[in-house]
């Protein structure tokens, strides 16, 4: 047997793996969140800096896909849900992702950032990366974005997308004590793990362990839909004081006939007698969400996209009755949040509503 040598064995072994780690950087695939209004909330935060995990472990293939890959969707994904408002955010590597070469240790690397949020060009950084190898200098990154703070006086998330192997938990933990004492009571640290390894939750529950600030969970479990947005909402923003909601549940039978968007007479009658109930509190009124829902059958995208037409026909009826636009969103839940099982008739009609939340001023004490 042909045997080369060791000179060019160690050659040949670098370039496959710059090879199977340094291709066409990945384009990330962003899910939707459902949408959030932005009328019900304020910014809990100024910043937000996301920590992307790109190390050699970030190769693993879950079901097929390279963990990696699952990262930078999700990030993509969570980008693509933030509202509109007036974050600042960034992005920082730790591994070989951001640095043009698959050999050698990690090291941390500032992507993106930190600059007034835009979620193209906070996309369009995830798609420039390269590469999953080396070490996971998660320490690194947390001292990376230290140096970046050094100067921010607001309040910050600082969001780890990672595995969270070959890390040195007590590194780890002394880079987010000195993060955290330059900026006293205004840091959260979030961990998403990305996979199913167990073996360093220990870790994350110990860099997580400020109640009421901090959360750890995994990527799949906040991956799309209501959960997703729900995830946003609960690191990012807090729901505005001094609202109250009342939920006023109408079945699709009562406003349309089957499988379709236009109100009957009858519904138009139930929504006229709302309607009224809403512009004689006037002011009061600072918000109202209207949530279509349907039953199981047929698929997620006819489903999705009936319950918002429904919810939009609801909401145009409304406006015709004088309540502000301003106020009212629309929300599209399709089979996704049942109240009742589907396996019935009895169920499936129950799931098909329209939920319309009123919030109003509480009343002065």
């Amino acid at each position: 047997m042909h045997k080369l040598p060791l000179k060019q064995l160690v050659m040949a072994a670098s370039l496959m793996t710059l090879a199977a780690c340094g291709g066409t950087p990945y384009t990330p695939v962003a899910q939707s969140g459902d949408p959030i209004d932005v009328n019900a909330y304020t910014q809990k935060v100024d910043t937000f800096i996301v920590l992307l995990d790109t190390s050699g472990s970030m190769k693993t293939e879950d079901e097929g896909r390279p963990r990696i890959y699952n990262a930078a969707d999700w990030t993509a994904s969570f980008g693509k849900a933030v509202p509109a408002m007036n974050f600042n955010s960034g992005i920082v590597t730790f591994g070989k992702g951001n640095t043009g070469s698959c050999i050698g240790y990690g090291i941390a690397s500032n992507l993106y950032g930190p600059a007034p949020f835009n979620n193209a060009d906070f996309t369009q950084a995830l798609g420039s990366l390269k590469c999953a190898a080396s070490t996971t200098p998660i320490a690194d990154a947390i001292d990376a974005t230290t140096e970046l703070l050094v100067e921010d006086t607001g309040r910050t998330a600082v969001i780890i997308v990672s595995d969270f192997n070959w890390n040195d938990p007590d590194a780890v933990q002394s880079s987010l004590e000195a993060l955290k004492s330059q900026h006293p009571n205004n840091i959260c640290v979030h961990t998403v793990k990305v996979g199913n390894d167990t073996t360093h939750d220990a870790m994350i529950a110990s860099i997580t362990d400020t109640a009421g600030c901090d959360s750890a969970v995994t990527a799949d479990s906040v991956a799309s839909g209501a959960a997703l947005s729900t995830y946003v909402a609960d690191t990012l923003l807090t729901p505005k004081p001094g609202l109250e909601y009342t939920t006023h549940t109408l079945s699709a039978e009562v406003l349309f006939d089957f499988d379709k968007y236009n109100l009957k007479e009858q519904g138009k009658a139930e929504l006229q007698k709302l309607g009224q109930v809403i512009v004689s509190q006037g002011l009061a009124v600072g918000d109202i969400n209207v949530v279509g829902h349907t039953d199981s059958i047929g698929s997620d995208a006819y489903n999705q996209a009936l319950s918002v037409r429904r919810a939009m026909a609801v909401k145009d009826f409304l406006v015709s009755k004088g309540i502000s636009a301003d106020v009212i969103d629309v929300i599209g839940m399709g089979k996704r949040q049942p109240i009742a099982s589907n396996d019935t008739a009895a169920g499936r009609a129950q799931n098909r509503r329209v939920e319309i939340q009123v919030g109003t001023q509480k009343a002065a004490k």
